[in-house]
């Protein structure tokens, strides 16, 4: 059983270095690891660390997309 941490967003700024407005225009923009329950946005701290492990990118179906040469 995997252990989920869950963090709102005043933990998320205290956990990252990034400003609550940053963080919201991130989540607009889908660049950011989040869930929504309701209206209140939680982050969960393994998603995070694993997005700041690939240097801040976040996955996308069309990055896991192959690369073809025509």
């Amino acid at each position: 059983m995997t252990n989920n941490i869950y963090m709102d967003i005043n933990s998320l700024t205290n956990y990252i270095p990034l400003t609550k407005s940053t963080i919201y225009s991130m989540v607009s923009r889908n660049q950011i690891p989040y869930r929504k329950i309701g209206k209140k946005l939680i982050f969960n701290k393994e998603d995070i660390n694993n997005w700041i492990d690939k240097g801040g990118k976040k996955n996308t179906t069309e990055e896991n997309l192959p690369t073809f040469k025509l």
